[in-house]
């Protein structure tokens, strides 16, 4: 059992001074002023310029698919098999729990994360959100089917259309992609007549249909039980993605969206949530030239939800908060900036319930720094981990 006092604490509304918290078990049980301390428990005093925070949350990154540290040999993020569809794989079969990134993640107060194939490919697989401890996988992760990788622009049709295969222009990409979910529709209707004619007999499995584990897990995102993480960068490839979102009713969300911000209403009008980033790495592509330290700002003044990213490796996890530095260079208040990674990005990743914030009943995933926290002047001196001190 721990109580916290002292410094400053960040909660769902902000920064707050002479607040307390009670931590029991792997728990917050108490977060108000003068909370008394109860017997055994122990007392951490934060100095006047320290902050309490939650554990940080990273909106998109490869963390255990590439990994970190080994050369070409850890990444195992993208399947290269001369087809541009591989929904049908996972990331959680790929993710390494020893990639030396997970205790960086710790170390720097990241304590879950989105684990994500790569972009590659038009439909890339399915992808994690882990928590960044645990021994196992099985202790890590907290879903495997968070949503569909895809992705639009240069990355699919430089791959492919280096190799004279189709994608090679982003019509083909476009159409690709609309040709495959079509074809998901089909494979969604025979199986329900399967279904049906199956119905009132002994098995419940559909007779006279054999499955399709890429229409499968397709079908989840056409069944709205699962998002599509939509790599794009450009704003044509933006609109693109919300065209095909519109034309199949699947749930999107724009990830890198690195020219939102020229186009914020438009994205507002869709009511989609927005996740910036890497926000410091040089602009090796043309469809970075536009990017700039004022998106986040410009889209969230708009009314777009709006996390924050690395990509990890990226930006390197370690360097999550930099993101955040640089949305309140570009007009942020520091508040808004940590909400991008933490509570905004717990509900996009449905971990809200036991992570994000600073609450009663959540997780206590707390770190404190030595100064504001998104000062890359101060460190992260000390973490909890579900209550226990790691750090």
């Amino acid at each position: 059992m721990y109580l916290f006092t002292g410094g400053t604490v960040y909660l769902e509304d902000g920064f707050h001074k002479d607040t307390d918290v009670l931590v029991k078990g792997k728990r917050i049980e108490r977060v108000g002023k003068n909370i008394k301390l109860p017997k055994g428990c122990k007392k951490v005093k934060l100095t006047s310029k320290q902050y309490l925070l939650p554990g940080l949350i990273d909106a998109h990154t490869h963390l255990g698919v590439f990994e970190d540290g080994v050369g070409a040999i850890g990444n195992q993020g993208n399947e290269y098999a001369g087809d541009p569809n591989t929904a049908y794989i996972r990331a959680m079969d790929a993710i390494y729990v020893q990639d030396i990134a997970f205790e960086e993640a710790r170390e720097n107060g990241v304590l879950a994360a989105g684990a994500f194939p790569g972009s590659a490919n038009l439909f890339g697989g399915l992808c994690a959100v882990v928590k960044c401890y645990g021994d196992t996988l099985d202790e890590m992760l907290i879903d495997g089917y968070h949503g569909m990788k895809m992705a639009l622009g240069e990355n699919p049709f430089r791959v492919y259309g280096s190799t004279g295969k189709s994608p090679a222009t982003r019509m083909a990409v476009a159409g690709l992609i609309r040709k495959t979910l079509i074809e998901t529709q089909n494979y969604m209707a025979k199986r329900k007549d399967a279904k049906a004619k199956s119905k009132g007999k002994k098995t419940d499995k559909p007779k006279h249909f054999d499955k399709n584990l890429m229409f499968e897990h397709l079908a989840l995102l056409l069944d709205k039980k699962i998002v599509s993480r939509f790599h794009m960068h450009r704003r044509d490839d933006i609109e693109t993605a919300l065209r095909l979102s519109s034309e199949f009713g699947f749930k999107v969300v724009l990830d890198h969206c690195t020219e939102g911000h020229l186009i914020a209403d438009f994205i507002a009008k869709h009511k989609v949530q927005a996740v910036i980033g890497p926000m410091d790495t040089g602009k090796v592509k043309l469809e970075l030239r536009n990017r700039n330290h004022i998106a986040p700002y410009v889209l969230h003044k708009a009314g777009v939800t709006v996390s924050l990213m690395t990509d990890h490796p990226v930006m390197p996890i370690r360097s999550l908060r930099m993101n955040g530095a640089l949305a309140v260079r570009g007009g942020l208040t520091n508040e808004e900036a940590l909400t991008m990674m933490t509570m905004n990005t717990a509900k996009l990743l449905n971990i809200d319930k036991d992570m994000g914030s600073i609450k009663k009943g959540k997780l206590a995933n707390l770190a404190i720094y030595s100064g504001e926290p998104l000062d890359m002047r101060s460190d992260v001196l000390n973490v909890w981990i579900e209550g226990g001190e790691y750090k």
